[in-house]
């Protein structure tokens, strides 16, 4: 049972928090308030909640982060044809400092580290509170899932800023409105110190005294320790002293010693033996779309949402779901209301996954929904990601709901701390037995166990043949698991290799595009560097027919129709055969119907059939498609002139892509400027104390 209930109360609480907007706000809470507040246990949890509420709210974890702040990869993907710098598209690198979303995202963050701030300062001074010195208590759990929640803002406020203003204390502690710039390594270290100290003091979740994973908990705690730990000992976009222009990747000297930390915090949580993949991979997340909460699985720490509340989870993600509320009449897909389905995968990331490979048959949505219920192809420049949808809850949230539903979003999984686990363990002593087995341990879920002789054991033995080998088969791993789950870019970032994939991911776009019109020089190249015969897969007749949902596993909603995609993942001849005795011949259990059966409109056709849907990236005089050219715009694009040009260190510049030497133009990229720049606003107020570098 979800209690998420509770989190609304906390809502209130926001009016004691002292930054809207970070550095403009004078601080509101007063001694009085504070006083009254932090005098009993109950009156804290409440203000606890409005600390939580802070991570609830659609300006960061309830959307923005998953969405807008989602940057472009090999695996999360937002096409855009746009062929002019916009200054506000963080997806596509193409951002300025005056960008309003910009701003009210840095505003978002700091405004929840300031809220965790005042709570922790009031509660540390309070009364009530007792630190957990021989054994947690109450107040002294409570604390920690401040502190949590605020490494949280931290981690984010690191990943898309860098080097940024710090503070542990609250405004009113300090009266400063500029706190200094920290490096980012000195943050890191203070905020890991801060968590090693909490998390003694906090339950574990195998605790009744604590509703996990709703509620932050030790283990949750640990796992955030290893996150901060491994972002740490990466590598990141750093610049000299003083150099506002310049910028290289770099990660510290003393990189082991966060590889340790990782190791250790990550190990703590295995040796626990409190979490177990025992749910199926789609489980996990459809039980998520029907607001079940299962302790001891997968989920470490669920952001705990409130229906009609908050969350655009399953309203982002999944198919779209076309719903006129104009239109009296229901259709199949009404009763679930409308859905965005924004939030997509790269057309190539389906073709990464192994065939038997159980997850990718329930990522990757191949269709949406038109507003009478009509499955409708994808097959586009960004697919589906399926992997949440309020089409999955079993009774549909309400014909006239949009966002705001309620889904829970686990922030913390245990295959994410097994698989720091292996990668750091990796990075400290090679693939060991302890690390392949933390690797299979992820792999056994995402195969039957016929399969797993040779997809698991066979498979993490083989690339167990060397460090280097393993690492990509653990950030591989990271890919199949989290798409969506804003991980994929800084699993790139951290490991110094999103150029490189940012490269191969345009080239491959490029290359298709190409091929329409019968020409595609890169096209062996990024065959060779995927081990993806393209050429061969990417069809460019798509054929498909209309079906009633026979109890398919990857697509949980019996009560829309579906699509049969004959040819998804390879080329095909349209077939002789109708699709009844395809279906008849192959022993299918599908039953075809009509658009017209669907629909109930006359205007839609009334015949089964065999449909067909013609890629087409490029114009028919043989230009690329907008979509095709500038959705990586702020790091590699197609200019006026027909050149690949790529940013470096701000400017952009014609790039020479040597078909015949891929190592040497892979060596020749500069760094991805993924890092936002401070805000216009921002650096006003300073009275020019902060200062932007990275080109901008």
């Amino acid at each position: 049972m979800k209690i998420n209930k509770i989190f609304i109360s906390g809502l209130m609480l926001l009016s004691l928090s002292s930054c809207n907007d970070f550095l403009d706000v004078e601080p509101t809470t007063t001694a009085a308030d504070a006083e009254f507040v932090f005098g009993s246990e109950g009156e804290i949890r409440t203000a606890l909640n409005g600390v939580y509420a802070k991570i609830l709210t659609d300006a960061t974890f309830g959307n923005n982060l998953y969405s807008n702040f989602q940057l472009n990869s090999d695996v999360d993907f937002y096409a855009n044809a746009n062929e002019a710098a916009a200054g506000n598209q963080p997806r596509r690198f193409d951002v300025r400092s005056d960008a309003g979303n910009v701003e009210s995202f840095w505003n978002a963050l700091y405004s929840g580290v300031e809220l965790a701030n005042e709570f922790i300062y009031n509660l540390r001074n309070s009364e009530v509170y007792e630190p957990g010195d021989a054994e947690p208590t109450s107040t002294s759990q409570m604390m920690g899932e401040a502190k949590v929640i605020r490494a949280m803002f931290y981690h984010e406020l690191l990943s898309y800023f860098g080097d940024v203003p710090f503070t542990l204390q609250a405004t009113y502690e300090t009266d400063n409105l500029l706190p200094e710039v920290a490096e980012r390594q000195v943050i890191s270290d203070a905020l890991i110190a801060d968590l090693k100290e909490a998390a003694e003091q906090m339950y574990s979740d195998k605790d009744a005294t604590i509703a996990a994973p709703e509620r932050i908990s030790r283990e949750a705690a640990y796992a955030m320790i290893a996150r901060l730990a491994l972002q740490a000992g990466g590598y990141s976009l750093t610049h000299d002293a003083g150099d506002q222009r310049n910028y290289r990747m770099g990660r510290p000297s003393n990189y082991l010693d966060y590889y340790q930390i990782a190791r250790e915090y990550t190990k703590r949580i295995i040796d626990a033996g409190g979490h177990a993949l025992s749910k199926s991979y789609r489980d996990v997340f459809i039980d998520e779309c029907n607001f079940v909460v299962t302790k001891g699985d997968d989920p470490i720490f669920e952001i705990p949402f409130a229906k009609a509340v908050s969350s655009y989870f399953g309203y982002a993600q999944g198919p779209s779901n076309g719903v006129d509320t104009a239109d009296d009449t229901d259709y199949s897909n009404s009763a679930w209301g409308k859905t965005d389905g924004g939030a997509r995968t790269s057309a190539f990331y389906r073709y990464s996954f192994d065939e038997k490979d159980l997850r990718r048959d329930y990522i990757c949505g191949m269709w949406y929904y038109s507003n009478q219920g009509l499955p409708t192809l994808r097959f586009d420049y960004a697919m589906h990601n399926n992997k949440w949808s309020k089409l999955w809850n079993t009774n549909g949230l309400g014909k006239a709901t949009t966002s705001a539903t309620g889904i829970n979003f686990a922030y913390i999984r245990y295959t994410d701390v097994l698989l720091m686990f292996a990668e750091a363990e990796n990075e400290l002593n090679g693939p060991t037995a302890e690390a392949q087995e933390a690797l299979k341990t992820v792999r056994r879920r995402a195969f039957n166990a016929a399969d797993q002789a040779e997809r698991v054991d066979a498979y993490v033995a083989a690339a167990a043949s060397s460090k280097a080998d393993f690492l990509t088969a653990v950030l591989d791993e990271r890919k199949w698991e989290f798409a969506g789950e804003n991980m994929r870019w800084k699993d790139l970032v951290r490991n110094n290799m999103y150029s490189e994939k940012l490269l191969l991911t345009f080239l491959t776009y490029y290359s298709i595009a190409e091929q329409e019109q019968g020409a595609a020089p890169y096209m062996d190249m990024v065959e060779e560097y995927d081990g993806i015969p393209y050429s061969q897969l990417r069809a460019q007749d798509i054929f498909y027919t209309y079906v009633k949902n026979y109890n398919d596993p990857n697509f949980p909603n019996k009560s829309v129709y579906m699509m049969y995609v004959l040819n998804p993942y390879g080329t095909a001849q349209r077939p002789t055969q109708t699709p009844e005795q395809y279906f008849a011949a192959n022993e299918q259990p599908y039953e075809v119907v009509s658009a017209r059966s669907i629909t109930g409109l006359s205007s839609s056709s009334s015949t089964t059939q065999w449909e067909t849907y013609t890629l087409a990236w490029s114009n028919t005089d043989g230009s690329l498609k907008g979509q095709v050219t500038n959705s990586l715009y702020g790091y590699i694009r197609i200019d006026a002139r027909n050149n690949i040009v790529v940013v470096d260190n701000g400017a952009a510049s014609a790039f020479n892509v040597s078909a015949s030497d891929p190592a040497g133009t892979v060596s020749r990229l500069p760094a991805v400027r993924y890092l936002l720049p401070y805000p216009q606003e921002v650096i006003a107020r300073s009275g020019g104390v902060y200062k932007n570098y990275y080109g901008y």
